[in-house]
């Protein structure tokens, strides 16, 4: 038996199934089944019974399982160390959110992470709540940040905050309060974000709920992209005040939904790999610690 195999081994025990254990370790299926029935061989012993729902491990199985997962994981955090002294580097992390989160706290979050500890290297990427939330349980990041329209429950993510939603348009000498009423807001043509958007189904769930047609000018996710052309008086949009950061030098109107008041939901997540790892954890840190509740 060989490293690799006792590492697909352990990632089809942790997947529940080859094929999630494949896609997370961008394996072919044959190659996990064919070490997979390596060991089995070697070791003479039914390593996982098959179900409905994929794979679990045997009674043998587990038991081999405990006796090599501290070894493999010793292993991997023997050859982190090793490459962080050989480059100078305490590791990589890898860090997905969506643009309702880089947009107004990335620099603080990066400037206070990287300033604190100066040798892990970050990747960020950007996507939207679906597709963070795919990456992390699919290990192709470590942590992400993410938006829905409710609080999270479960185990899979922590809740981080809220923030109230906007109605934003061009300036209107007769509108002065500083609020309106959803129904109100839903009279102006809308940019509106798509259903893989929290922001996006949050708009269209108020809708539906009461009743109310849209007057849809375009579905978009970029709402940066955007604010000049509303500013010019073409169309709206309903966002948090957030995604307004760095719109000073636009002529803009923001006016607080009312009638109902329209939450978006901020929520952490960690994949099993990344919560073992101190950079991962260090980084949530300073996004709970950057990121502000409400």
């Amino acid at each position: 038996m060989n490293l690799r195999q006792l590492k697909h081994f352990l990632a089809i025990a942790e997947a529940g199934s080859i094929l999630g254990a494949a896609n997370r370790l961008g394996v072919a299926q044959p190659s996990l089944s064919r070490d997979v029935k390596l060991l089995e061989t070697e070791l003479s012993a039914r390593l996982f019974r098959r179900d409905g729902r994929g794979v679990s491990l045997t009674r043998d199985g587990q038991i081999f399982h405990d006796a090599i997962e501290p070894h493999v994981v010793g292993l991997d955090r023997a050859k982190e160390k090793f490459l962080a002294k050989r480059t100078g580097k305490d590791g990589a992390i890898r860090l997905g959110w969506t643009g309702t989160v880089s947009i107004p706290y990335g620099p603080k979050i990066i400037s206070a992470f990287t300033r604190a500890y100066p040798k892990v290297e970050m990747h960020a990427r950007g996507g939207s709540s679906s597709q963070i939330i795919d990456w992390v349980a699919n290990e192709a990041i470590d942590i992400g940040v993410m938006n829905s329209e409710r609080p999270a429950s479960g185990s899979f993510a922590e809740n981080l905050g809220r923030a109230p939603l906007y109605l934003v348009t061009a300036p209107d000498p007769k509108e002065k309060s500083e609020t309106v009423t959803f129904a109100r807001a839903a009279e102006y043509p809308m940019f509106v974000h798509s259903p893989q958007n929290a922001l996006g189904r949050i708009v269209r769930a108020a809708a539906r709920e009461r009743g109310i047609g849209l007057d849809i000018y375009a579905e978009i996710d970029d709402f940066v992209a955007v604010r000049p052309i509303i500013a010019q008086g073409v169309g709206a949009a309903i966002v948090p005040m957030g995604l307004l950061v760095g719109a000073d030098g636009l002529d803009l109107a923001v006016r607080r939904i009312v009638d109902p008041d329209l939450w978006i939901y901020f929520h952490l997540a960690i994949s099993k790999s990344g919560r073992r790892k101190p950079a991962v954890q260090l980084l949530a840190d300073a996004i709970r610690g950057e990121y502000p509740s409400r």
